[in-house]
């Protein structure tokens, strides 16, 4: 069955890896690629004209929300290097903004739009590196990978590795501490790029199965 995917970015990112051998690219040049990797998928893009939120009161910002996540059932938050401008508020950013919706129950005349299962696919750098947000552990006891959540906007972070009774296991050399196990560890899903698009329907259809199993998970739905 198509899906509804509402994608939610930094358009102007160009701290990304360029798609093609000339040039640069920004985060708005993978949200094209996505559209011609969703098969059959409509997908909502989250074009706006402004990413400054101080020209906007709070009610515009709600109504264009509502108008343009209602009908979707996934949201994609592409995470790029550069996509959070560190020296604004989180309420001051769009992409916050359009994760709170995706996560709230909506109603508009008499129609009620369900919490949208969530994706979180990271971008690679201009280097083509994922360190910067996440990385091996390089350790032989546990062979563990550290996704740096604490770089994120608060209510992204949140909702990465919040299931309620959490999988987990301690490594063995005891230097990693406690590790998260198992691909349910989180309402909003972190995957790297290069994973995502090598099976995009597995990662789609393990968000809606998390999605339906939603009360396993402590969802944050306030910026």
């Amino acid at each position: 069955m198509a899906r509804k995917i509402f994608v939610s970015y930094k358009h102007s990112d160009s701290g990304v890896q360029p798609l093609n051998l000339y040039g640069t690219s920004t985060a708005r040049d993978y949200v094209d690629k996505l559209v011609e990797l969703f098969d059959g998928d409509h997908i909502y893009k989250g074009e706006r004209d402004n990413d400054d939120l101080g020209a906007f009161k709070d009610e515009t910002i709600a109504s264009h929300l509502r108008d343009n996540i209602f009908d979707s059932s996934v949201t994609v938050v592409l995470i790029s290097r550069n996509m959070k401008e560190i020296a604004k508020e989180d309420n001051d950013q769009w992409i916050p903004w359009e994760i709170a919706y995706s996560l709230r129950e909506k109603t508009r005349e008499g129609r009620t739009s369900l919490t949208n299962a969530m994706l979180a696919v990271v971008v690679p750098d201009e280097y083509g590196s994922y360190n910067y947000f996440v990385e091996s552990l390089d350790c032989v006891h546990c062979n563990g990978i550290r996704w740096k959540t604490e770089i994120l906007f608060s209510i992204l972070g949140k909702n990465m590795f919040n299931r309620k009774k959490p999988n987990t296991i301690d490594c063995r050399g005891g230097s990693c501490g406690t590790l998260h196990t198992g691909s349910n560890h989180s309402y909003i899903h972190p995957v790297r790029w290069d994973h995502f698009i090598s099976d995009i329907n597995f990662y789609i259809n393990h968000v809606a199965l998390i999605n339906e199993n939603i009360a396993d998970y402590d969802v944050q739905k306030i910026i």
